[in-house]
């Protein structure tokens, strides 16, 4: 009777001993982040898939952008990164994409939403495509993911051109500020603002949790943006008796700012802005760059000019607000919720930040 009864126990033992390891490791997995970005071949999408490749944990990266694979993401373990050539953008390449094999085997449980077409553009047809495939395009994209069930999180890059600019703006503008509305504001504007408001539109579905982060002026290398390639050119033109104060923020803490959002179980609307804030005159002169002061009114065909030269990718039609009044962001609620504080500093090497 004793030995029937010491068996028993062993038996018993062993059994939790198997189920041990098992449940271990199911916990562990779950807790790996696999991760969706979206415009990954872009200088944010790149540098966010190697900040997410060396964090242990991250499990799998799958990045989509339109072209072939970067000969920079070789680089990576493809069990760890995958690429894919589609248009996230349309219909047609996303539904794929949620079809596809080795999309399903990566388990991506949370998508960072980069891809966003930039260029400004002045014939109707094509503005109507570009508010299409980045509005709609959006719109499909979040839509998919809360239907998924398996998409825990939603980040969408919004930018701080969302706000209305106003000369009575207090100095900071916090996540409920006022957006730009404005019927006869540039396309480029208008198509962020409608990105913006359908992912705020969905903040209280209980699926997938949303973040949208506005950020200021991001600069640096490589990096598409209007700041960039309002200093990258020989001449900058500001309003006459106007001075604003502009933030500049560095793409490592654009960088951070992101892995915060994916690591954090937060959901919300957040302003991200960089360490260094000045009038905009300072960090042209910083920049070295020749500064000329004009009356509004010429501010806007001499930009023009200088595109048709070739000597600018600057838009003023899209800043005209801007280069007259201060636009700051609040960043304490980012500081609060995701523990967001800018670390690096913007510099400018002969003419380029």
């Amino acid at each position: 009777m004793v030995k029937k009864k010491k068996k028993t126990v062993k038996k018993r033992v062993t059994v939790k001993k198997k189920e041990g390891p098992v449940a271990k490791k199911v916990e562990t997995t779950s807790r790996k982040k696999n991760v969706l970005i979206t415009g990954v071949t872009g200088t944010v999408g790149s540098r966010l898939a190697e900040a997410l490749y060396y964090d242990k944990n991250v499990g799998v990266i799958f990045g989509v952008a339109l072209g072939a694979k970067p000969y920079y993401f070789n680089q990576f373990d493809t069990k760890r990164f995958r690429y894919k050539n589609l248009n996230i953008l349309k219909q047609r390449d996303l539904t794929n994409l949620f079809l596809a094999s080795d999309f399903k085997e990566a388990k991506i449980n949370t998508v960072v939403h980069l891809a966003f077409l930039n260029r400004v553009v002045s014939a109707s047809k094509e503005k109507k495509t570009f508010n299409t495939l980045n509005v709609e395009g959006t719109r499909d994209l979040l839509e998919k993911c809360i239907e998924s069930g398996s998409v825990t999180k939603f980040i969408f890059k919004s930018s701080d051109v969302v706000y209305k600019i106003r000369p009575h703006n207090p100095i900071y503008l916090d996540e409920n500020a006022d957006l730009n509305f404005d019927t006869d504001v540039d396309p480029w504007i208008k198509d962020r603002v409608d990105a913006d408001m359908i992912c705020q539109s969905k903040l209280d579905n209980r699926k997938t949790n949303i973040v949208i982060l506005r950020f200021s002026n991001i600069i640096g290398r490589m990096v598409s943006s209007q700041m960039n390639a309002f200093f990258d050119s020989p001449l900058n033109f500001r309003a006459l008796g106007f001075n604003p104060l502009i933030n500049l923020i560095h793409m490592e803490d654009v960088i951070q700012a992101i892995h915060l959002a994916i690591k954090k179980n937060v959901k919300g609307i957040f302003n991200i802005a960089g360490a260094d804030t000045a009038p905009i005159s300072t960090f042209a002169e910083i920049n070295r760059s020749r500064m000329v002061s004009l009356p509004e009114p010429l501010l806007g065909p001499s930009n023009a000019l200088l595109r048709m030269m070739g000597l600018t990718r600057y838009y003023y039609s899209v800043d005209q607000d801007r280069l007259k009044y201060s636009l700051l962001l609040d960043t304490g609620k980012a500081q609060k919720t995701l523990g967001f504080r800018p670390r690096s500093h913007v510099y400018f090497e002969r003419g380029v930040a």
